[in-house]
């Protein structure tokens, strides 16, 4: 497509995620005003300052547990008024976002860490379950996204429609300048379909549907994905009807698994006699099933013009993971798409940006967030040095986007490989282990404790 036929179209796509400009604030201004993240990101790093003062206000003032939070660490808005002091902000642990009460408590909880006012419903069960209310709030325009909970707990994220569209534009923006993008490409997703489930990686992959002709795409797994259908998948069952699931599904996800796999299969081999330019897209551990299943098959492909892009890690699979390089080479050997077409992206829950890696596979941090690496003490060590990620997000208006995350990084102050501005991720990112009860878990304990008694249950951090 002529480029400057993909620009339009591409602006387009972008200005559907966009409120009417005479609507913008200092956040809206630091994120839409350029469609360029990689040429112009010094001047969109002074305006996100500017953002981050006007997000800190926000939470500040509209998120009580936030505002307590500030004020047990001194750091109010006014004592933020430089870049320096951004690094003083209160930061919360990622694993906050999956330690709420189960039961009557859940609501409660959600309508705590929502900055602003949280929509009241009233259920007509007596304790919702978890699908309940992320169906329910989905129709009031909140999106509730949900991890796979692996390690056994799930995390919620609350998103408006603002903070939604907000990170849509900046997944768009990073994939348009780091892939060779053309809206008319065809995709394959190896997720459940995302128009039937709030799973997080589900969400941010389905971001597709915004980029390219939902005709042209393909998913892996038409199937809705329920906090209850992952529970039961786990084996972790409430009642005997869920016992009598569980062990339905156990049954038969191995044979569905495997018509997902050949289905897929068959359709890169209709895409390869057809000539066609494919995306291939999902988590790691599912391509590389897909790669296990064509190699006892026999099968191969060539796909040189394709790309494919990972992300959200090996979850159950970790055991499994190989090192990047060795990964890229078995995609290579087996679709035929060189290593230079293969991405990975990492992507947080709690984060409205995505590292998206360029054809070197550094991983490029957007200039609409203020990146750190800590030591084991919590204080930033800055550039070529292994440490714990996290960062200062002015994104999200529904929850405060400021937090030290559990991942395993090293930040560079600039790509080894291309010409685009910014600072990268080194390839590998890992997760660290032990981590969850550190820093702002142990002030937000406090917090709780001090709260009054219809909060006091809140089990934090």
């Amino acid at each position: 497509m002529e480029n400057t036929t993909l620009n339009h179209e591409l602006q387009q796509r972008l200005q559907k995620c966009m409120p009417p400009q005479a609507a913008w604030n200092p956040v809206d201004a630091a994120l839409f005003s350029s469609a360029s993240f990689y040429t112009n990101y010094t001047t969109i790093q002074e305006s996100t300052f500017r953002a981050i003062q006007h997000s800190f206000k926000h939470h500040f003032e509209n998120n009580a547990l936030y505002h307590r939070i500030c004020h047990m660490n001194n750091v109010t808005p006014e004592t933020i008024t430089s870049p320096d002091d951004a690094k003083t902000i209160p930061l919360l642990p990622d694993a906050f976002f999956k330690d709420y009460p189960e039961g009557k408590g859940f609501l409660k909880w959600l309508a705590a860490i929502y900055s602003g006012e949280f929509p009241t419903h009233e259920f007509p069960m007596a304790i919702p379950s978890h699908d309940a209310i992320i169906e329910e709030y989905n129709n009031k325009g909140i999106h509730i996204m949900f991890t796979s909970g692996t390690s056994g707990r799930f995390s919620f994220i609350p998103r408006d429609l603002l903070s939604w569209n907000r990170l849509k534009y900046n997944a768009m923006v990073a994939v348009a300048e780091l892939m060779n993008y053309d809206p008319d490409d065809t995709i394959v997703l190896l997720i459940p379909d995302p128009r039937q489930t709030n799973l997080t990686i589900a969400s941010l992959f389905g971001i597709a549907y915004d980029l390219y002709k939902p005709e042209n795409i393909h998913v892996a797994l038409d199937m809705k994905i329920t906090t209850q259908f992952l529970r039961m998948q786990r084996d972790e069952t409430i009642g005997i009807a869920e016992k009598i699931k569980a062990k339905a599904m156990a049954t038969i996800s191995p044979l569905v698994q495997k018509n997902s796999d050949m289905k897929i299969i068959h359709l890169l081999e209709h895409l390869e006699k057809e000539g066609k330019t494919v995306n291939i897209a999902g988590p790691p551990f599912w391509l590389d099933r897909i790669l296990e299943r064509m190699k006892k098959e026999g099968k191969s492909v060539r796909l040189e013009t394709s790309q494919v892009l990972t992300g959200g890690g090996w979850k159950a699979e970790e055991e499994k993971r190989p090192p990047e390089e060795r990964f890229r080479q078995k995609v290579k050997d087996t679709l035929g798409i060189p290593q230079d077409h293969y991405h990975d992206v990492y992507a947080m829950s709690e984060c409205s940006s995505i590292f998206l890696s360029c054809e070197g596979h550094y991983k490029h941090i957007p200039p609409v967030i203020v990146p750190l690496v800590l030591d084991e003490e919590l204080r930033p060590v800055g550039y070529n040095t292994v440490g714990r990620f996290a960062f200062i997000d002015p994104l999200p208006q529904s929850y405060p986007g400021f937090i030290i995350t559990g991942d395993r990084v090293k930040m560079l102050d600039h790509c080894p490989v291309c010409s685009r501005q910014g600072p990268v991720l080194d390839v590998e990112v890992s997760r660290l282990p032990g981590v969850e009860g550190r820093g702002c878990a142990a002030v937000m304990a406090e917090l709780m404790q001090q709260e009054e008694p219809e909060h006091g249950t809140f089990p934090v951090g």
